[in-house]
């Protein structure tokens, strides 16, 4: 065990962060250059067995080797007499595990989605460098604070099963496949069955309960013993998400049990496929980023909708009145009687017709008590039924003068000529006075 001050190498000690199983972390700086890092040192009494110190810095090798932003990097390898360690970067912040056990309620739906698509990616990566982590869960998930932004990084490829895809400097595999390992909880039915079965479906598997694990804050799998937890896994006991945590969103709900399901080949086929099924779940905030392609031009400014102003009492409003100054219905009344047609017999519409052209005559004028009898008789109906009556009693009067003219004319007595007698009064006819 290491304490401050002691110096490995090149780096001098500063303070132990943490650790437990197989290793234990330290905080240290490089002699020279002054650069901070982490070394991850092989307990003591582990040192001495061969196979788990292989494994051990199996671990660097691969994860060297594995150069991504969501992946944790090992940048050195030292080796002494009773010391096997590993030089990577430092991070500041917590990993997921520690996280989880202080939070007093489950992460909203778009953290879970952001710290997860970062671990996906991260594995997605591997996956197809030929890498199988083989123990994914919160402890060896780390989340960083990057000048104010998170940034998920994966740790502890120890345990990974390679293909001959990753090889080192000599075209020699890195690892070796091994013997079943992993931690109870999180292992996949066929990684608890066979160690030889783990495949990408496996990690997928993992991921699955640790996605759990992140959106209700509680775990997957528990039990009395390990024995316990590995039966349940195996057949599929566990308490849906969606009931450990109600409002869970129900793309989370169905991309955690479809990670999960017994059978591999129902699994996801990877992490990008996976990841996908995380992206198409979120919400329509994430699509409403997209502007609307309007023209702001377009829109209505100098054609308001008709609507009248409302006047304020002070100033006049020069809106036009409506149509009842012309209204065709005014119009009808007053210039051409429409409904004498309907209401009258047709004999009427050439009276109507030939008083204009009498009317061009001197007609007397109405006697005082027709004018009395209009003036107190309030007009009743329509206004065109005393037009007709005016026009009838015009047309009386005049046929009435002109039958008394024809008949005076023809008896008055014709004027006497030249040498017709005189008549004096008080004289007699043919009496010539001297």
């Amino acid at each position: 065990m290491l304490s401050p001050g002691n110096v490995v190498e090149r780096y001098e000690v500063e303070r132990e962060l943490g650790g437990g199983g197989m290793a234990r972390v330290y905080k240290v700086r490089h002699v020279a250059l002054g650069s901070v890092h982490a070394l991850k040192v092989l307990d003591p009494e582990l040192v001495g067995n061969a196979e788990l110190r292989a494994r051990f810095l199996d671990e660097g090798r691969i994860q060297a080797r594995l150069r991504h932003p969501n992946i944790l990097v090992i940048t050195d390898v030292v080796v002494a007499p009773g010391v096997a360690g590993l030089v990577m970067d430092y991070l500041e912040g917590e990993s997921l595990d520690k996280y989880l056990a202080n939070v007093k309620q489950p992460p909203s739906p778009d953290e879970v989605r952001d710290i997860f698509r970062q671990v996906l990616a991260a594995m997605e990566f591997a996956h197809q460098h030929g890498v199988i982590h083989r123990d994914l869960k919160p402890s060896n998930i780390f989340l960083e604070q990057v000048h104010g932004r998170r940034v998920v990084r994966v740790l502890d490829f120890g345990i990974a099963k390679v293909s001959d895809k990753l090889s080192d400097a000599e075209g020699r595999p890195v690892a070796r496949p091994g013997s079943r390992m992993g931690t109870p909880q999180y292992m996949s039915p066929e990684q608890i069955r066979s160690a030889e079965e783990v495949t990408v479906r496996s990690d997928i598997f993992s991921l699955g309960v640790t996605l759990y694990e992140l959106a209700t804050a509680q775990p997957c799998f528990q039990g009395e013993s390990d024995a316990a937890i590995m039966e349940k896994i195996v057949r599929g006991e566990f308490v849906s998400p969606d009931v450990v945590h109600p409002g869970l969103a129900p793309g989370l709900r169905t991309a955690i049990l479809r990670a999960m399901a017994l059978e591999p080949e129902r699994r996801f086929a990877s992490c990008g496929e996976f990841a996908a099924a995380l992206v198409e779940e979120a919400p329509a905030p994430v699509r409403a980023a997209t502007p609307l392609r309007v023209p702001v031009t377009r829109a209505p400014v100098a054609a308001p909708r008709v609507r009248e102003p409302e006047p304020d009492g002070n100033e006049p409003t020069f809106v036009p009145r409506p149509a009842p100054v012309q209204a065709p219905a005014a119009r009808v009344v007053e210039a051409r009687p429409a409904p004498v047609r309907l209401a009258e017999p047709k004999p009427a519409a050439p009276l109507e017709k030939r008083a204009p052209k009498l009317a061009k005559k001197p007609a007397p004028p109405p006697s005082e008590e027709a004018e009395a009898e209009q003036e107190e008789a309030p007009p009743r109906g329509k206004p065109w039924r005393w037009v007709l009556l005016f026009a009838l009693a015009g047309l009386v009067a005049l046929f009435g003068s002109a039958l008394i003219g024809m008949l005076s004319g023809g008896s008055a007595p014709s004027a006497p000529k030249g040498g017709a007698p005189v008549t004096r009064p008080g004289g007699s006819p043919g009496t010539r006075s001297r």
